[in-house]
């Protein structure tokens, strides 16, 4: 009776329409859409993992990276739509190494440039350790390591290499392992007989620690097999006898052709390292001279000399020069009518002279007219230092080398 009474008073209109009612009935519409919304909104952003190489920015021209980190695994998150036109190229991973120091290690955070439009999430790994090594360039000769299969009765002929010299790059400590750098071609690259492009080789004494480049990485190689016997290139020697006019000596000789060809089997060719003209008198030489000299066969039996009997060889004289040094020679005090009053300190000086070793041989001082002297003229004050003059009155072609001292103290007792 009394329940019946209760729901009798109760009006649910009024109760829905009362500002309490109201106002929670707006609070729960709003947290249920913002529940609604959100979930949505996870639902719809996805992710996205991949590789990004990593970049090394500013670091110094002359160091170089020893086991460097070459890339990173980014992942990041955004709508699908973003995610579809991502261009992984505008992701950027990089590690700032400016002011780093070669010789020592160094960790540092890796940074990662990405767009606005999405969300990077992770970089693994954070940090890049960076080990710093003074990097140098070395250049060497390319060695060219001939097959040991050729033909018997075939050698090889024309062989040249574009450019003769490459450079290696690398470490310090890695370079002093690389014993050479070599092409090896092969028989039937010979048999070609046509430019071949090369790559080169390193001869390594131990593995690198890090990396080692070679520029140009490929040279051009040409030679061919031909038939007959073993032939090789060695310089010409010029043989002298007698002796120059003193007063000349040879400036420079110049063969040509430098180098001949010599011709043998292996094994005599491998004792060859030079051939010599036949012997060239110089003693009445006083001039630049040009001789055709023939050449001498080689003594070791079996090499000839296939294709030359003589070469050209011009010589080239210039004047010989030769000094002495004369010693106490007394110095002359002029400008004044009294020298008697003055005296200097030292009294004597030593005078080297250069000439043409014909002349400084017969040196007479005195017929020469050699002269020592300080002008004293003008001098109003003593002590003083004066610089010490060298003459030679003769007509002969003598020169004044050096005075020692160059300098002398002067005194006059009567000048107060």
């Amino acid at each position: 009776m009394k329940l019946k009474t209760v729901l009798k008073n109760f009006d649910l209109n009024e109760i829905l329409t009362s500002p309490w009612a109201l106002w929670l009935i707006s609070i729960s519409l709003a947290v249920t859409m913002w529940v609604y919304v959100t979930g949505m909104n996870e639902r719809e952003l996805i992710t996205r993992k991949f590789s990004c190489p990593l970049e090394y920015r500013g670091l110094d021209p002359q160091s170089m990276l020893r086991g460097k980190l070459s890339e990173v695994d980014i992942e990041v998150r955004g709508s699908e739509e973003a995610i579809m036109r991502l261009d992984y190229n505008s992701v950027k991973a990089y590690v700032d190494a400016r002011n780093l120091i070669p010789g020592k290690k160094y960790t540092i955070n890796i940074n990662v440039e990405y767009p606005e439009s999405i969300t990077l999430i992770s970089c693994f790994p954070s940090q890049a350790v960076l080990d710093i090594v003074r990097q140098v360039t070395r250049l060497m000769n390319v060695e060219t390591v001939l097959p040991q299969n050729i033909p018997e009765g075939q050698y090889i002929e024309g062989v040249e290499i574009i450019p003769k010299e490459v450079g290696i790059k690398g470490a310090e400590d890695d370079l002093a392992k690389v014993g050479s750098v070599r092409i090896t071609p092969t028989v039937a690259e010979l048999q070609r007989g046509s430019e071949l492009l090369m790559p080169v080789k390193f001869a390594q004494s131990e593995p690198f620690e890090g990396t080692v480049t070679i520029e140009p990485a490929q040279v051009r190689f040409r030679a061919s097999l031909v038939r007959g016997l073993p032939r090789k290139r060695v310089p010409v020697n010029v043989r002298l006898a007698g002796k120059l006019d003193a007063d000349y000596e040879v400036q420079s000789i110049v063969v040509d052709p430098s180098e001949i060809q010599v011709e043998g089997n292996a094994e005599d060719l491998a004792k060859i390292e030079a051939v010599d003209t036949e012997t060239i008198e110089v003693s009445m030489m006083n001039s630049d001279s040009v001789i055709v000299a023939p050449l001498r066969q080689p003594e070791i039996e079996g090499i000839s000399i296939p294709n030359a009997s003589s070469v050209k060889v011009s010589i080239k004289l210039s004047e010989a020069h030769a000094e002495k040094m004369i010693t106490n020679i007394p110095v002359e005090l002029r400008g004044t009518d009294t020298p008697q009053n003055w005296t200097c300190s030292p009294p004597s000086v030593s005078v080297t002279i250069g000439g043409k070793p014909s002349l400084i041989g017969r040196l007479d001082t005195e017929k020469a007219g050699l002269k020592v002297y300080a002008d004293v003229a003008n001098i109003f004050m003593t002590p003083v230092t004066l610089p010490v003059a060298a003459e030679i009155l003769s007509g002969d072609s003598f020169r004044i080398l050096r005075v020692e001292p160059q300098n002398i103290t002067v005194n006059n007792h009567d000048i107060q």
